[in-house]
């Protein structure tokens, strides 16, 4: 019997509907912190300062706009941490990896944070994005996510839908009770939502290899959980947070994200079982909908993968790409470029004004 099921790939645009920031927009948000009065969030930053002082020359008295990208600084501390290779004379390769775990732990709070001042948020765009959520079916729908951030689950939360997320049969759920990791039933109903470079919301255990995602109102305390339980001593002292610990093996948990950086480490097993629910999912699917999604050329492997399946598949799937065009621009602007010049045997459609009823109406046809 024929799948009928879409499947809808959301990047960061879709994600922008809720208020969250879009990647360009990631550099002003994460340096907000400076102007923090909680003293927990200006320690974080405090030796992240220092360290592009040092490596990109970057005062915090100069413009915004020369701040190095974001992509930039995952990849140096990458490339030299998981060598084994120092990063000039001040960095060796534990200073990187405990400074790349800073950086993760401010992008969680920051993701999270950018989430919840905007539940309240009864703009279009966001009422746009709930009238679709509450029109996704189990049956008939899967996600495959780009994104780190939670706010599809915090729209299924929020409409206390009957749908529960799922990632992966190796991505269990649990439930954090006085500091203690505790399973907690898989849902009856369950919304694939593979998450290709992980999620703010996941621990995963070094020793099992098991991962296990929290409830979203559960994420803040994965910011501090990233860091090493000594590192976080360091910062916080008393106000640092009780470890969690794996409930199998009774092992430190930690928090690994798929970086900006152009080497993400994707050859993890908390990353191929979603890989592997994507290509499932991308596979039988009768139509393929990206919503806010730009195919950058830093996820090179998926592009990969997208082509690999497209080509493989014995008939070419439907494919409608959700954007926002600048109004006024002359010709395509580069995410329809992009589109049409990398899946142009798939003909995309193009619904340019975001996710308005009309479009919604239409993708969910």
């Amino acid at each position: 019997m024929p799948n009928h099921r879409t499947v809808f790939i959301v990047g960061a645009g879709f994600s922008a509907n809720a208020g969250l920031p879009l990647q360009s927009e990631f550099t002003e948000l994460f340096l907000g912190a400076r102007d923090y009065k909680r003293r927990k969030r200006l320690k974080l930053m405090e030796p992240l300062d220092r360290f592009v002082e040092d490596t990109f020359g970057f005062d915090p008295e100069q413009k915004l706009e020369l701040y190095p990208a974001l992509e930039d600084l995952f990849t140096m501390l990458d490339l030299s941490a998981n060598t084994g290779h120092h990063l000039g004379l001040k960095y060796p390769p534990k200073t990187l990896r405990s400074l790349r775990r800073m950086l993760l732990s401010r992008i969680i709070s920051m993701l999270y944070s950018a989430y919840l001042e905007n539940v309240t948020n009864r703009g279009p765009e966001r009422a746009h994005l709930i009238k679709f959520v509450r029109s996704i079916s189990e049956k008939k729908h899967q996600f495959v996510s780009l994104n780190w951030d939670v706010v599809l689950e915090g729209c299924l939360y929020e409409l206390k839908s009957p749908l529960s997320a799922f990632y992966s049969p190796q991505i269990f759920p649990v439930r954090l009770e006085a500091s203690k990791v505790l399973r907690a039933p898989r849902g009856q109903r369950r919304l694939l939502i593979a998450k290709m470079h992980g999620s703010i919301n996941w621990l995963y255990c070094d020793c099992c290899r098991r991962t296990f995602s929290v409830p979203i109102d559960q994420v803040t305390w994965l910011a501090s959980q990233v860091l090493k339980g000594e590192e976080e001593r360091k910062l916080y002292g008393d106000a640092a947070l009780p470890r969690l610990m794996c409930p199998d093996c009774r092992v430190d948990l930690g928090v690994r994200l798929a970086t900006f950086s152009y080497q993400k480490a994707l050859r993890t097993h908390m990353f191929e079982s979603s890989w592997m629910e994507a290509e499932k999912a991308l596979r039988s699917a009768r139509k393929w909908v990206f919503i806010g999604y730009s195919l950058p050329g830093a996820d090179f492997e998926f592009k990969y993968l997208l082509k690999r399946i497209a080509l493989s598949r014995r008939s070419t799937p439907i494919v409608q790409v959700v954007t926002k065009d600048r109004h006024g621009a002359k010709g395509d602007s580069p995410t329809v470029a992009s589109y049409k010049s990398f899946l142009g045997e798939c003909r995309p459609e193009f619904f340019r004004e975001g996710l308005t009823s009309d479009t919604i109406a239409r993708i969910l046809e």
